[in-house]
């Protein structure tokens, strides 16, 4: 298999749901899955899970809830300047780094400091 595309969608980025039962709910990026092509979002596809006590990390058992991966085809980032969902394209600087740009408004997405 090739090497994942540099994905669009980065850690700390707000994105919007774009189908599914939850679609139109916004949300944070937790973590990104490259290889994968997923996604976990805070508060988005949230998923009951039966765990026996004494499990790893886990001291009681229970239905605890967590996030599932979404795949990254169905999120979209919001435009900070817009508040709207966008397409989002990467940039050569004249210094020759890369940057995220918002194909609609053309404003520049930075790098949310979680993800630094």
């Amino acid at each position: 298999m090739g090497v994942a595309a540099k994905p669009k969608i980065v850690k700390g980025d707000t994105v919007v749901l774009r189908r599914g039962k939850e679609k139109g709910k916004r949300g944070i990026v937790k973590h990104v899955f490259p290889k994968d092509g997923f996604a976990t979002v805070e508060g988005l596809n949230v998923v009951k899970r039966h765990t026996k006590p004494g499990q790893t990390g886990v001291k009681s058992g229970g239905i605890l809830e967590k996030e599932a991966p979404i795949p990254l085809s169905a999120l979209m980032v919001v435009d900070p300047k817009t508040d709207r969902p966008t397409r989002v394209r990467r940039m050569r600087q004249a210094d020759g780094s890369s940057v995220r740009v918002s194909v609609k408004s053309g404003e520049q997405l930075l790098v949310p400091s979680k993800a630094q």
